[in-house]
């Protein structure tokens, strides 16, 4: 499963805990452009 950026930063928020456990249940892959926009993701702690 290829995961996009924006979802990445949705699943990063606490509310989003069932999105967590579902990318977690699978075998995601993240493309390299979406690797460097979620690190590049300004409110990401």
């Amino acid at each position: 499963m290829l995961i996009d950026s924006n979802i990445i930063i949705y699943a990063a928020k606490p509310e989003y805990g069932a999105l967590r456990r579902f990318i977690a249940e699978k075998e995601p892959a993240l493309s390299a452009i979406s690797y460097v926009e979620v690190l590049g993701y300004h409110q990401l702690t």
